[in-house]
C-alpha cells in the first residue's frame, strides 16, 4: 500500500521523541532521537558516551515524561569499556529515578576485541527479548586493519543488529571513534555510515564543542557550538565528590 510522502512525514514528526540528555544535541536534532530511525554519534569518546548514559537512564521515564515506558530494558554494548553506574546511578537521582531500577534494566556486555564485538552483535544481541533501547559505544574503536575481512565482519555485526531491529524495532544509537585518515568522516568507512539514517559529528575544541548534523532523512545539514566558560565555575562545596555508589541505593 502507498502512502504520500507528507503523510509519511508528518507521520514521523509526530512520533515521541527521547531526550539525549544533551541540550546542544536536542537542540540540533529538533527535540531528540526518533525511535524509528538509526543514529550514528561519533567523534569525541568522553561526550559521546556520556550521551549513552543518559540515553540509558532517561529512554526509562514513562511515556508522559519523555520516555519510552517504565521497566523497559536496554541492551548496552560496550566497546570503549566506559560504562560507569556511578554517573549512571547520580543522573537517575537527578531524574527522579530509582537507580537501582535503573541499572538492573540495562543489559551490558563488552567487547575487548573486534571478534567479541562482531560476535556480540552479529549472534547474541538479536537473542535478547523486550529491549527497547539499543546502545553501541565504539562499535569500530577495535578496528585493528582496514583488510577486505575486517569490513566483512562489519557487515555481519550491522546485518545482527538488523535482526532486532526487525524483532523489536528498538531505539538505536551506535557511537564510533573519527577515522584517523579524516576530519569528518567515522571509522569504519562507508559501510558503518550508510547503516545510519542520522550521522552526527561531535568535536571537542579547546574553547568550544562543535555538533554538525551530517546527515538526517528530514532535517538539513546544521552546526552548532556549545561554548566553554573561559573560567571553571566556583564551588564552595562538593557533597557528592566523596560518594560511593551504595549510597543512591
Amino acid at each position: 500500500m502507498f502512502n504520500s510522502g507528507l503523510k509519511v512525514y508528518e507521520r514521523k514528526t509526530r512520533l515521541p521523541l527521547v531526550s539525549s540528555g544533551d541540550n546542544t544535541l536536542d537542540e540540533l536534532l529538533s527535540g531528540g532521537f526518533h525511535r524509528d530511525l538509526i543514529y550514528l554519534l561519533y567523534g569525541n569518546v568522553k561526550i559521546t558516551t556520556q550521551i549513552l548514559l543518559k540515553t540509558a537512564v532517561i529512554s526509562q521515564k514513562a511515556l508522559i515524561n519523555g520516555g519510552l515506558g517504565d521497566g523497559i530494558k536496554i541492551a548496552f554494548v560496550d566497546g570503549n569499556n566506559r560504562f560507569n553506574p556511578y554517573n549512571v546511578s547520580k543522573f537517575a537521582v537527578s531524574q527522579i529515578l530509582s537507580p537501582r531500577k535503573v541499572l538492573e534494566n540495562i543489559i551490558i556486555a563488552r567487547a575487548f576485541t573486534w571478534d567479541q564485538m562482531v560476535e556480540l552483535l552479529e549472534n547474541h544481541l538479536s537473542k535478547l527479548d523486550h529491549v527497547k533501547v539499543v546502545l553501541i559505544s565504539g562499535i569500530t574503536k577495535l578496528f585493528q586493519s582496514y583488510e577486505k575481512q575486517t569490513f566483512e565482519d562489519l557487515l555481519k555485526a550491522i546485518n545482527g543488529i538488523k535482526q532486532i531491529l526487525e524483532k523489536s524495532n528498538p531505539l538505536i544509537v551506535l557511537t564510533a571513534p573519527l577515522s584517523e585518515f579524516s576530519l569528518f568522516r567515522p571509522k569504519g568507512g562507508k559501510i558503518l555510515s550508510h547503516f545510519g539514517n542520522v550521522l552526527v559529528l561531535i568535536n571537542d575544541d579547546e574553547r568550544h564543542v562543535e555538533y554538525v548534523l551530517v546527515q538526517h532523512p528530514f532535517l538539513p545539514e546544521n552546526r552548532l557550538l556549545k561554548w566553554k566558560p573561559r573560567k571553571p565555575k566556583m564551588k564552595l562545596s562538593n557533597p557528592t565528590k566523596n560518594t560511593t555508589l551504595d549510597c543512591w541505593f
